[in-house]
C-alpha cells in the first residue's frame, strides 16, 4: 500500500513538470528554450500566437540570439514561399522573441536595425518611414545583456509593439513600417535562414 501511495505522489509531482516541458520549444544552435504558445493582450483584447519556426542570428562566426517566430491562426502545410507572403502581411498577430547569447551594445544593435531597413525598403519608402525607424531605434538605449530578450509583436492595424528587456516602449502604427522589420528576418535578405521561421507552417 505504501509502494503505490508514493507512486501516485512521483506522479502527481512529475506530471506538472511533464507538461512544462511539452510546452516549449528549443533552439538548437543557441540551446535557447521558448514558450510554443504565447498569450497576450494589448489594447483590451486578447491575441494567442503559436511558434511557427526557431534559428539562430549569426555574425560572421557569432552567435548573437535565438530567435522564435509566432502567429496567430497560422496555415500548415502550405509552400514557404506562401509562408512568407502570408507572414508578411497585416492579417494576422505575430510575434518575434530574440533571446540573446551574448553581450550586444547599443550602438551595435541601432546599426543593424538601420542597415535592415535600407535593404528592405526603396528610397521612397525609407523616406517615409524614417521618423519611425527614428524612434524606434532610439528605444534601444543599453546594451543587451546575455539572456535579455527583445519582443516584437506586429498585430492588424499596423501596430508595431516593442518589449526590450522587460520594458513595454511607446507603440509605433504604419504598416509599411512593420512589413520592413519584419523583412528583417522574412524577407529575401533575411539575416537568418528564414526557412527555418516557417518549418512548422510548410509541406513536408
Amino acid at each position: 500500500m505504501k509502494n503505490i501511495v508514493l507512486l501516485i505522489v512521483l506522479l502527481t509531482i512529475s506530471l506538472p513538470i511533464f507538461l512544462i516541458g511539452q510546452q516549449t520549444v528549443k533552439e538548437s544552435s543557441t540551446g535557447k528554450s521558448f514558450p510554443s504558445e504565447v498569450t497576450f493582450n494589448n489594447s483590451g483584447k486578447d491575441y494567442t500566437v503559436k511558434v511557427t519556426g526557431l534559428t539562430v542570428r549569426k555574425k560572421l562566426f557569432f552567435k548573437v540570439y535565438g530567435i522564435a517566430h509566432y502567429m496567430q491562426d497560422a496555415p500548415k502545410a502550405v509552400t514557404v514561399e506562401d509562408a512568407f507572403r502570408q507572414i508578411l502581411t497585416d492579417e494576422s498577430a505575430k510575434q518575434i522573441t530574440m533571446d540573446f547569447s551574448r553581450d550586444v551594445d547599443a550602438a551595435k544593435i541601432k546599426d543593424a536595425y538601420l542597415d535592415g531597413f535600407k535593404q528592405h525598403t526603396s528610397p521612397e519608402e525609407l523616406q517615409k518611414i524614417q521618423p519611425m525607424i527614428n524612434q524606434f531605434i532610439g528605444y534601444f538605449t543599453k546594451e543587451m545583456k546575455e539572456n535579455d530578450r527583445i519582443i516584437l509583436r506586429w498585430l492588424p492595424g499596423g501596430t508595431i509593439v516593442a518589449v526590450i528587456q522587460g520594458e513595454e516602449k511607446p507603440v509605433l502604427t504604419n504598416e509599411l513600417f512593420a512589413r520592413t522589420l519584419w523583412s528583417i528576418w522574412f524577407g529575401k535578405s533575411s539575416i537568418v535562414d528564414r526557412d527555418e521561421l516557417v518549418d512548422r507552417m510548410t509541406e513536408k
